[in-house]
């Protein structure tokens, strides 16, 4: 008796299949190996869908609880606050009663007496275009003197405050700032004025300076004496070092060490829409940060996503809204 062909098995009568039927034997396996391949596939990836969203909710989670223990600041950036008011007490009182004991300012030195009977080479609390009348939105506390600001802030906080100071002037030297007016001054200058506030306010554990000396200054006098005052100045207050979107990161772990804290832009999150270049800023420099601006939610999840040190915001009335929202 002949023995059976083993290829017979696939054929009821002993021949060969088709190549039409093998084809869609070929098929049916394919379709059903890619069906298992997909099913699983999309359970990793609902897998790591639900670990990502874990992880966003502590992180989340771990900032609002940083903030309402104060192990993160929330900083108000020039008094600003939400509230319709341009009143500098009522804002500050208000900021008070959200929890909001920090504020980072900018600082102008007046160049000529102003209308509103502030003398010129008068320290103020002033962004550059507040100081001009340039910009079509002013923060309550807005051009008001040094001293008088100071005095509010002990009036309404009883001590309790800490304010981070910007002197603005023209560090750079260039064309642009020394044609300023809000910036015309050389930096020792200000800084001398600062110096001379901070120790008649007693100061002392309630400031920070926000400060970068230029070491490509020509003029030697000037950034020496620039380099004493600044000495001086953080004898009383800790020393801040403000990073823009623009800045070479890759230089900053080494360029951060005689710095307190360091202040970027929320933009150099790695996710930010406005970080186009990339720019990624190593996790143990966030957690020296203070970042800013952060005014809405999907900065302030961006600032939960790398742990900062405090957040500046021009409106911390909105930041705080939202954190009651989270991990309820």
């Amino acid at each position: 008796m002949n023995r059976p062909n083993r290829l017979n098995i696939y054929s009821a009568k002993g021949n060969l299949p088709s190549s039409t039927r093998r084809r869609c034997i070929i098929a049916a396996s394919c379709c059903f190996s890619i069906f298992l391949i997909l099913l699983i596939f999309n359970r990793i990836l609902q897998q790591l869908s639900l670990t990502s969203s874990n992880e966003i909710r502590e992180k989340k989670c771990r900032l609002k609880q940083a903030i309402q223990s104060g192990e993160c600041q929330l900083f108000s950036h020039r008094s600003y606050y939400n509230a319709k008011t341009d009143d500098c007490r009522t804002a500050l009182e208000q900021l008070k009663r959200i929890g909001v004991h920090h504020l980072d300012l900018d600082l102008v030195l007046t160049t000529t007496d102003k209308d509103d009977g502030i003398a010129s080479n008068t320290l103020i609390v002033a962004h550059p275009m507040e100081y001009k009348h340039t910009t079509p939105t002013y923060s309550p506390c807005g051009n008001t003197p040094f001293n008088e600001m100071i005095n509010l802030l002990k009036t309404v906080y009883n001590d309790n405050f800490f304010i981070s100071m910007e002197p603005k002037a023209a560090w750079r030297q260039t064309t642009q700032e020394l044609n300023d007016v809000a910036l015309i001054h050389p930096p020792s200058r200000i800084l001398e004025k600062l110096l001379e506030l901070i120790e008649f306010n007693e100061l002392a554990g309630h400031c920070a300076a926000i400060v970068e000396l230029n070491y490509q200054l020509k003029d030697e006098a000037e950034l020496h004496r620039q380099e004493e005052l600044l000495r001086r100045i953080t004898q009383h207050c800790q020393l801040f070092k403000g990073i823009r979107l623009s800045d070479d990161v890759d230089k900053l772990h080494h360029d951060v060490e005689e710095y307190d804290a360091i202040m970027p832009t929320i933009e150099l999150h790695s996710r930010h829409p406005r970080n186009v270049e990339g720019k990624v800023m190593q996790q143990e420099l966030w957690s020296k940060s203070i970042v800013w601006v952060v005014d809405n939610e999907v900065d302030l999840e961006f600032a939960a996503d790398v742990s900062p040190r405090g957040i500046v915001s021009n409106t911390p009335q909105e930041i705080v809204r939202i954190l009651e929202g989270w991990c309820q």
